[in-house]
C-alpha cells in the first residue's frame, strides 16, 4: 500500500502557511519497496550498462593504517614539498608576506602544542603563497637557558666547574632536540627551506645579538644596577617573570610584630598625653620574617584612616599584662580584636598623613628608621602598616628610591644570611630556619629583638612564586645585575602597540598585552649561569666596575663570530679585548680586567631574533601561544622599541593550549600525554592507537584548535575528524572520477556560463560565495571558519545537493551534449575552487588528489592538459558572472518544493523517483518553478532533476495567488533498463532519452566505456 499525499502551501498577506490534507489510495507495486536505485546507486548489470558513463578513478577511497603514512611521504616526494620554499623565492613575486618563527625551546620530544603551533603558521603560508605573496618564514630553536644546563649536567650540575665540558654537553643535548624536532615538523608538511634555519647558539646570531646589546648600551637602555630580582638559591641564578609558576598552596610562618616608636611628633605626643600614655608601637604584619634583618622603612597609606588602639599585652612578670598603643588600620580593627583577643580600647582616629615624622627602632637592630608614605600600602590585609625591605620587594625598592633609603641585601647566592645579618643569622637558609630564628628573637626582650613585641604568630597558606624548573619556592634578592630601562622605553611601546593588531577577538588581547607592558617595572637581562651568550662586559680588578663600550663590544663580537661563543669562556682577556685597548693598558702598567661571568635572559636571546634573523624587515605576523604576551611577543616588542622606536610586528596571533580528551592538562606523571608521532603514524598497537596521518592532525589543529583558549585531543575527537576529512576526501575522488580520462579538457569542452542550465549556474553561484567567503576567512586566520564552512559546503551543497540530482545526467546523457557538458564544467570548478582552498590545511590530499588527475588526463590526452601544481597557482577570485542572486531566489522557491516533497516522501516511506509530481503555483513562485521547467508535462527537465521525481506537471494558479499546491501519484512509466528512472513507454526497454542517445551513439562508442 503506498500512501498519496497532496501539499499545499498558499501565499496570505505576504506569509506561507502550510497546510496538510491527505488521501489515500491502494496501487499496484513491484519490486522494491522504493521501486528504483536511491540516488546514491549506479545502475544496475544489464545489456546496457557498457552505454553508462561512469566515474572512473585510481584515487583511492581510504588510506588505512600506514598505507596512510607511506601515501603521505610519498607526496612530499613527488609534489616536491622540500623545494617549494626555495622555488616561490625565486619567483618574480612583488608582495612579501613575512612570518617571523617564535622559536621553539630545543629540549625535548616534539609534542602536541608544537603542531598547533607550527601547523597554524603553515596553514598561514601556505594561503599567502596561494595568495600570490613572496614568503619569508625561517623557522628556528631558541638553544640556550637552565633546562638545558640542567639536563646536561644532571641535577647535580652546579658542582660541575668546567664550562667547556657544560657547553659541549648542552650542544649535544640541542642538537638531539631539534633533530627530533625537525623530524616531525617535517613530516606535517610544514613548508620551510630546512638547510636555512636559525639557532640561537649559531655565532652569526650571537655576534648579531650583541650588536643589539652595544647599540642599546650606547644609547644607555641597558644599565647595571643593584636591584631585587627573582632568584632561585637552588640555582643560584637570578630569574624572570616568565621563569616562575605559582603555587596557591605554600605554607608561610606569618607573624605580627610591635615595633617601639623613638621618635613622635607634638601634634600625636599631646594625643596620648590626654590619655595618660606616652608609648606608641608600628605594629607589621608578614609572610618572608627573613626579610626584617634588611629592614629600612614602615609605610602607611597617607589617605587612610588608622586607629590610636590600646590593648593588653600578657607578660610574666604582670598578670594583666601591660599597656600597648598600637597604629593600626581602622578598616582592619577587627583583624587586631582577633590576634590579641582582649579588649581593644580606641583611644583616637587620625589620618595616615598625620604619622609622618614618627620614628621607630630597627626590629633587630640599635638603629633609627623612619614611618614614610608609601603608594602601594593598602588596608585589604594586615594592619595598615608595611614592613619595607627595600633589597627583597620590587615596591620596596622603588620606596628606596624616592626616599633615598639603602638597599642592603644580608643573604648569600645560597639563600643563606651573610655575616651582616649579625652573628644569630648567619649561615641560616632564610626560607627554612633563618625564618624562624628570626621570629624566636623578636620574641625576646633581650638580644637583638630588643623591645620589639612579636604579637602573633600563625601558618599561612597564600599563592607564592616557585622556580618552575626544579619546583622550590624563590626568594627576591638584590643583586648587582644587568637591566633593560622599561621606564624608559615603556611609552614607546604603548603607543607602538596601537599599530599592531592582535587577533583572534576583540578587546581581551590587547588589553592583556598592554597590561603586560605597563606593569614590567625593569627587566633583569642578565643570569649566573653557563650555557647561553656572554655579557661581553669586563670588570675593573681593584674598584669592580664594569668596562665595556661599543667598540669592546663590536670586538667581542667579531671574535665570537670567528671563534664561536665558547671562545668567552676558552680565550683569555688579551684575545677578548681590543689589541689597541690591551696594548695602551699594558704601557700604561694597568692590569687588564677580568671577563665577567654573566649570560643574557635567554628572553633576550629570543627576543633579539627580530634584529638577528629579519634584519630590516618587519613582521607581517607572530603567531604564537597565549603564554607569549610576557613572553616572547614582550621581550621582541621591548627590544625593537628600544632600538628602533617600531614594533618588530604587525599583527599577532594568539593560539591556546591542548588538552587531553577529558579537558585535562598533559602531564607525563598523569599519563594522558598525546603523542604527535603516534596520531600520524599509529603506536605500536594500531587498533589502539591507529594511524591517522598528517592531514588529520592539521585538520584537528585548523577545525578546533585555532579559536580556542583550550583545544581537546583524544581518541573522539579524532575519530570526529576523521570522519570529516574522510567525508572530503569521498567528494574529492568523485570529482576526480567524473573528469578523468578525456570527459573534460577545458580547451576542447567549454560553454559560456549563459549556455549552462539553470541548476548548473545556480551552484556556480553558491561557489562564488563559498570561495569569497572561506579566502575572508583565511585572510582573518579564521581557519576554523574555514574547516567548518568548507565541510557544510561539500556535505550539503555538493553531495546532498549537486551529485544527488545530477548523477543521472553525469551517468546517462550524451557524453559530450550540451546538458552533461553542463554539469561536468561545474564539477571541474568545484574541484579547481575546493582543491586550492583546502589546500592549505590538507596539503597531502590536495597535492595526492593533482598528482591523480595530472597522470590520468596527460596519459590519455597526449598532454592536452598542463600538469596541475597546486601551491604553484595564484588564487583568482571566481568571475564576477557566477555572482546571481536573481537567480539563486528563483532556486530557492525550487528547493522549498523539494524540501516538502522529501521530507512527506520520507515519511511515508515513498522513493522519490517513482512518482509524479503535479505543481499548482502562480505569480513569482510560477514565475520561478518555469526557470527550471518551460513545459506543462515534463520527464527530462530541471524541475525534475532537482526533486528527483520521474515526471513533473506544471500548471499555473487559476487566480495567480503566489504560492502552490504539490500532488504526488505513482508514476505511470516503467523503469528504464539503462538509466533506471520510471519514465519508459509501456512495453519499453528504455526511455526517449537514452533510446535517443544510444541511437545518437556510434557501434564503437557505444562500448567504449
Amino acid at each position: 500500500m503506498l500512501t498519496i499525499v497532496d501539499w499545499r502551501c498558499f501565499v496570505s498577506h505576504g506569509i506561507r502557511p502550510l497546510v496538510w490534507a491527505a488521501t489515500q489510495r491502494h496501487v499496484s507495486t513491484s519490486g522494491t519497496r522504493s521501486g528504483g536505485r536511491r540516488a546514491s546507486e549506479a545502475p544496475t548489470q544489464s545489456k546496457y550498462s557498457e552505454s553508462v558513463i561512469l566515474p572512473r578513478t585510481t584515487f583511492p577511497l581510504r588510506l588505512d593504517g600506514h598505507k596512510r603514512t607511506r601515501a603521505e611521504l610519498n607526496v612530499q616526494e613527488a609534489a616536491e614539498f622540500e623545494s617549494l620554499y626555495t622555488w616561490q623565492r625565486g619567483q618574480p613575486r612583488e608582495r612579501e608576506f613575512v612570518l617571523h618563527d617564535g622559536p621553539p625551546y630545543a629540549n625535548g620530544v616534539p609534542h602536541i602544542g608544537h603542531a598547533v603551533n607550527k601547523i597554524l603558521k603553515d596553514i598561514t603560508v601556505r594561503h599567502k603563497l596561494l595568495q600570490g605573496y613572496k614568503i619569508h618564514y625561517v623557522p628556528g630553536w631558541d638553544c640556550h637557558g637552565l633546562p638545558i644546563e640542567l639536563k646536561a649536567a644532571g641535577m647535580g650540575g652546579r658542582n660541575q666547574k668546567d664550562p667547556l665540558q657544560i657547553r659541549a654537553a648542552a650542544r649535544k643535548v640541542v642538537d638531539e632536540a631539534i633533530k627530533g624536532q625537525r623530524e616531525a615538523f617535517q613530516r606535517w608538511g610544514v613548508l620551510v627551506n630546512w638547510s636555512n634555519t636559525y639557532r640561537t647558539l649559531d655565532p652569526s646570531y650571537v655576534t648579531r645579538q650583541l650588536q643589539l646589546f652595544a647599540h642599546l648600551y650606547h644609547t644607555d637602555y641597558i644599565y647595571q644596577d643593584f636591584l631585587p630580582v627573582y632568584f632561585s638559591s637552588n640555582l643560584g641564578t637570578s630569574l624572570a617573570e616568565s621563569e616562575l609558576e605559582y603555587n596557591p598552596e605554600h605554607v608561610s610562618p606569618a607573624i605580627t610584630a610591635a615595633f617601639p616608636a623613638t621618635s613622635i611628633p607634638p601634634h600625636l605626643q599631646e594625643r596620648l598625653a590626654s590619655h595618660r600614655l606616652h608609648k606608641l608601637h608600628l605594629p607589621v604584619w608578614t609572610t618572608t620574617p627573613w626579610t626584617l634583618p634588611s629592614n629600612q622603612a614602615v609605610c602607611y597609606a597617607p589617605n587612610q584612616s588608622y586607629a590610636l588602639a590600646l590593648i593588653s599585652v600578657p607578660s610574666e612578670s604582670n598578670e594583666s599584662g601591660h599597656k600597648l598603643v598600637l597604629v593600626w588600620a581602622e578598616q582592619l580593627l577587627d583583624q587586631l580584636r582577633r590576634i590579641v583577643g582582649s579588649q581593644v580600647e580606641i583611644v583616637c582616629l587620625l589620618q595616615g598623613k598625620e604619622l609622618a615624622g614618627v620614628k621607630y627602632r630597627h626590629p633587630l637592630k640599635e638603629c633609627e628608621c623612619e614611618l614614610l608614605p608609601g603608594d602601594h600600602v593598602t588596608v585589604n590585609s594586615g594592619t595598615g602598616l608595611v614592613h619595607t625591605a627595600p633589597a627583597h620587594g620590587h615596591e620596596d625598592y622603588l620606596v628606596a628610591l624616592t626616599q633615598h633609603l639603602p638597599v642592603e641585601c644580608h643573604v648569600d647566592g645560597d639563600g643563606r644570611f651573610n655575616a651582616g645579618a649579625g652573628k644569630e643569622l648567619e649561615g641560616k637558609e632564610v626560607l627554612k630556619e633563618g625564618n624562624q630564628a628570626v621570629i624566636d628573637m623578636l620574641g625576646k626582650t633581650e638580644g637583638g629583638g630588643g623591645p620589639s613585641i612579636l604579637l602573633h604568630q600563625e601558618d599561612y597558606t597564600h599563592s607564592y612564586p616557585y622556580d618552575w624548573r626544579t619546583g622550590q619556592p624563590v626568594i627576591i634578592r638584590a643583586t648587582r645585575q644587568w637591566f633593560l630601562n622599561t621606564a624608559r622605553v615603556k611609552e614607546a611601546a604603548l603607543v607602538a602597540l596601537e599599530e599592531v593588531k592582535i587577533l583572534p577577538g576583540v578587546g581581551q588581547r590587547e588589553a592583556a598585552m598592554i597590561n603586560q607592558v605597563k606593569k614590567r617595572p625593569y627587566w633583569c637581562i642578565s643570569r649566573q649561569r653557563t650555557w647561553g651568550t656572554p655579557i661581553p662586559v669586563f670588570y675593573d680588578v681593584h674598584s669592580g666596575q664594569p668596562i665595556t663600550n661599543r667598540h669592546i663590544v663590536e670586538h667581542v663580537a667579531g671574535v665570537l663570530e670567528a671563534e664561536g661563543s665558547d671562545a668567552w669562556w676558552r680565550l683569555s682577556e688579551d684575545k677578548l679585548l681590543p689589541p689597541d685597548l690591551v696594548k695602551q693598558m699594558k704601557e700604561e702598567g694597568r692590569p687588564l680586567p677580568h671577563k665577567g661571568k654573566d649570560t643574557l635572559d635567554i628572553w633576550f636571546d629570543s627576543g633579539s631574533s627580530w634584529y638577528c634573523v629579519l634584519g630590516d624587515r618587519r613582521a607581517d605576523l607572530y603567531l604564537e601561544g597565549l603564554d607569549q604576551f610576557n613572553g616572547w611577543f614582550l621581550s621582541s616588542l621591548l627590544t625593537s622599541v628600544a632600538a628602533t622606536g617600531d614594533a618588530p610586528y604587525r599583527c599577532l596571533y594568539v593560539h591556546g593550549f591542548a588538552l587531553d580528551e577529558a579537558g585535562h592538562k598533559m602531564s607525563k606523571s598523569l599519563g594522558n600525554v598525546v603523542d604527535p608521532w603516534t596520531i600520524t603514524d599509529g603506536g605500536t598497537n594500531t587498533k589502539k592507537d591507529p594511524v591517522y596521518g598528517a592531514d588529520i592532525l592539521r585538520w584537528w589543529v585548523a577545525s578546533r584548535a585555532s579559536d580556542n583558549a583550550a583545544s581537546r585531543i583524544g581518541a573522539r575527537q579524532l575519530g570526529e575528524v576523521q570522519q570529516a576529512v574522510q567525508r572530503v576526501r569521498a567528494v574529492v575522488r568523485y570529482l576526480l572520477g567524473c573528469l578523468s580520462g578525456d570527459q573534460y579538457i577545458p580547451s576542447l569542452h567549454s560553454l559560456p556560463t549563459t549556455d549552462l542550465r539553470p541548476f548548473d549556474r545556480y551552484i556556480l553561484h553558491l561557489l562564488h560565495g563559498h570561495v569569497n567567503q572561506v579566502w575572508k576567512d583565511y585572510d582573518a586566520l579564521c581557519y576554523n571558519k574555514v574547516a567548518q564552512n568548507s565541510l557544510n559546503f561539500i556535505n550539503n551543497t555538493i553531495s546532498a545537493l549537486y551529485f544527488s540530482c545530477i548523477k543521472d545526467r553525469l551517468y546517462c546523457e550524451e557524453k559530450c551534449g550540451s546538458k552533461r557538458m553542463s554539469a561536468i564544467l561545474v564539477l571541474h570548478q568545484l574541484l579547481h575552487h575546493l582543491l586550492l582552498s583546502l589546500a592549505p590545511i590538507l596539503p597531502h590530499m590536495v597535492e595526492e588528489a593533482a598528482l591523480h588527475y595530472n597522470k590520468v588526463n596527460n596519459n590519455n590526452n597526449n598532454n592536452k592538459v598542463p600538469e596541475w601544481r597546486v601551491f604553484h597557482k595564484v588564487v583568482e577570485p571566481p568571475p564576477p558572472s557566477w555572482h546571481h542572486p536573481e537567480l539563486a531566489t528563483m532556486m530557492e522557491v525550487g528547493l522549498e518544493v523539494r524540501e516538502e516533497l522529501h521530507r512527506n516522501a520520507t515519511a511515508s516511506a515513498t522513493a522519490t523517483d517513482r512518482l509524479h509530481a503535479t505543481i499548482t503555483a502562480g505569480g513569482n513562485t510560477l514565475q520561478a518553478l518555469y526557470v527550471l521547467q518551460t513545459n506543462t508535462e515534463a520527464t527530462e527537465s530541471g524541475l525534475c532533476e532537482l526533486l528527483q521525481v520521474a515526471g513533473v506537471s506544471l500548471h499555473p494558479h487559476p487566480g495567480d495567488a503566489d504560492g502552490f499546491t504539490l500532488a504526488v501519484s505513482e508514476a505511470e512509466g516503467n523503469k528504464c533498463l539503462r538509466c533506471r528512472r520510471f519514465s519508459a513507454p509501456g512495453g519499453a526497454d528504455l526511455c526517449h532519452r537514452c533510446q535517443k542517445v544510444l541511437t545518437a551513439q556510434s557501434p564503437q562508442s557505444n562500448t567504449s566505456r
